[in-house]
């Protein structure tokens, strides 16, 4: 297809056939990081300069001990130190076996993404999560979140909620942990939203 530089309906059904046509909401990923027993994973390249929506996935996440809840901090040095200090969470969580609770605080050291996670085989977590404003050094940077995992128990556990990290910061780089120190397994994959 020549370009002229003018773009007719024709020209832009056929690129959208071929997903050549970016469309505002649109998922593009930029990086997937497999962990195997880690102590953390760190994604230093988060392209703050293009989104200003990021979207996470927690796919499968192990703990090399029992009772570990997923975690995320933000950097704002590329990744060199992670802050540790000036975050907010609220969260609601429910559970299979019938308890329902929330959990808040107005001074933790990192966001909670999940409630705990096993560590028998099949105890595992998945989440997801949006992360709003990273790149704005004007503003405040704000995290909302659902997760489904098995605990501790081998009872099936979900919760949502949000979190913000008061400091008008860019921030340019997400570490994800789990609550204790514990090594991490799993598969996570950071998107940037087109034209949010």
């Amino acid at each position: 297809m020549s370009n002229s530089g003018v773009f007719d309906v024709n020209d832009i059904r056929y690129l959208m056939d071929y997903q050549q046509w970016p469309t505002p909401g649109e998922l593009q990923l930029i990086q997937t990081q497999t962990a195997s027993g880690v102590s953390s994973v760190n994604f230093t390249n988060i392209q703050g300069n293009v989104y200003d929506v990021h979207f996470i996935t927690f796919n499968d996440i192990d703990s090399s001990t029992d009772n570990e809840e997923l975690q995320v901090r933000f950097s704002n040095d590329g990744g060199s130190s992670y802050e540790s200090s000036n975050y907010q969470h609220a969260r609601q969580y429910g559970n299979a076996s019938g308890s329902f609770g929330e959990v808040r605080s107005t001074s933790v050291d990192a966001i909670d993404i999940s409630n705990a996670i096993g560590n028998a085989s099949n105890e595992k977590g998945n989440a997801y999560c949006y992360l709003y404003n990273l790149n704005d050094s004007t503003k405040y940077s704000f995290v909302t979140f659902h997760s489904s995992v098995q605990n501790n128990s081998n009872v099936q556990t979900i919760a949502f909620g949000s979190a913000v990290y008061t400091q008008t910061e860019t921030i340019d780089a997400i570490q994800v942990l789990l609550d204790n120190s514990s090594n991490i397994s799993g598969t996570i994959s950071l998107y940037g939203i087109r034209f949010a």
